[in-house]
């Protein structure tokens, strides 16, 4: 009985074998209509027979290389109107079926099953040729919002330069344009929320000159926020954004949230200073003002926002509303004080005219803010509300309903 079910269970194993092979023949017999061919070959590629055969993946690449070449062709042609999206994917898959086929194939070199490899060169050579074009497909994915898609083709572009398929291509190897793709990478994987995929590509990103601080930002994010945050991580990334772009606003900004959350004020101030002896930029000075403001060393800090406002530049409404803030929350300090004490009490008199003395000096500030950044209500809004409540009624009324619209 035993040897009965033996040559029964062969039978059948050779009867798989036969079957998957009989789609191989069919899919090459069918390469004039690839699209019919890719259905035909698709079982051969899941089926652990002829999976494990690099002449299927090469098939299947072969295809897809197919439709690409004829998509790609009425690009070329007068009046040709080419499926873009039949065009990147073919190209997505020929990359997939092509390296899959170099694995399955090198994988036999190392068991001894082959002596050696008789397809990686040609098949380095032909994806060297289209992956220029990765790019353009995973912009296209990108602009319609398809991150994940998206990511896929930069990924593929920018892993190729690792990739021991392209061994004998040096323009792959040697790209210099991989950092700046593996930014976009970094935007995509930013953007599904993958943590992995953005510090695997936002660290090769981020060594871009020019847009490096973009695949940063990415890192900063993935460090900062999610279920396990890395601090540590973080305020290094953070760190590395100031040292490689100061001009941008994001990192020195996040770290001067930092250290004013922490109460390091002193060591804020010894950062700003050496970012401004480098580079004088308006956003730096509103930096110090903010930081003096944070000290309550407020006549230092209106000093380094006039400053900047005499530099007629950016961050103007906000150095005006910040000088604001120098007036009005000490004002604040005042009437808070004045609700713990009685009205008869001499202090409580005292407190108010220095109180009114503040918001008329607040007011005009914040209602330059106003005309310079109407849309801006976080930067005047609520403090030129209560300074009206307190100096003219009948600017509140006109305040509160503009506020309300």
């Amino acid at each position: 009985m035993k040897k009965v079910l033996f040559t029964t269970a062969l039978f059948f194993t050779a009867c798989a074998m036969s079957a998957q092979e009989s789609v191989v023949k069919e899919a090459k017999s069918a390469k004039d209509d690839p699209i019919k061919a890719a259905q035909i070959l698709e079982p051969a590629l899941t089926d652990p027979t002829t999976a494990a055969d690099p002449e299927t993946w090469k098939l299947a690449g072969d295809i897809q290389k197919s439709i690409y070449d004829e998509e790609n062709m009425k690009l070329y042609l007068p009046g040709g109107q080419a499926d873009t999206a039949k065009l990147y994917s073919s190209l997505s898959k020929m990359f997939d079926y092509y390296l899959k086929c170099d694995e399955v194939e090198q994988s036999k070199v190392q068991s001894g099953e082959l002596k050696k490899a008789k397809l990686r060169k040609k098949l380095g050579k032909t994806l060297a040729a289209v992956r220029p074009n990765l790019t353009n497909g995973g912009s296209d994915a990108y602009n319609m919002g398809d991150y994940r898609k998206a990511l896929k083709f930069f990924g593929l572009y920018v892993d190729a330069s690792s990739n021991p398929i392209f061994e004998d291509e040096a323009a792959v190897k040697n790209d210099t344009l991989n950092p700046l793709i593996a930014c976009y990478a970094a935007l995509a994987a930013n953007s599904l929320e993958d943590k992995a995929a953005v510090i695997k590509y936002g660290n090769i990103g981020k060594n871009h000159k020019e847009e490096g601080y973009r695949a940063l930002m990415c890192l900063a994010e993935a460090y900062g926020k999610g279920e396990n945050p890395d601090s540590t991580q973080w305020l290094e990334t953070i760190k590395e954004g100031v040292a490689k772009f100061p001009t941008q606003p994001y990192f020195i900004g996040n770290l001067m949230d930092n250290y004013i959350q922490k109460g390091k004020l002193d060591e804020a101030m010894t950062e700003i200073d050496a970012a401004i002896a480098q580079n004088d930029l308006p956003y730096f000075l509103y930096v110090k003002g903010v930081l003096y403001y944070e000290m309550k060393k407020y006549d230092d800090a209106i000093a380094t926002l006039n400053e900047l406002i005499a530099k007629n530049g950016d961050f103007v409404a906000e150095a005006y509303a910040k000088i604001g803030d120098c007036y009005f929350f000490p004002a604040q300090a005042l009437v808070e004080e004045n609700g713990k004490i009685s009205m008869d009490d001499p202090k409580y008199n005292e407190n108010e005219a220095k109180i009114k003395d503040l918001y008329e000096k607040a007011k005009p500030n914040y209602e330059k803010a106003k005309e310079l950044k109407p849309d801006n209500r976080q930067l005047w809004g609520q403090y030129l509300l209560n300074i009206y409540w307190k100096l003219n009624k009948a600017e509140y009324d006109a305040l509160e309903k503009e506020l309300s619209m």
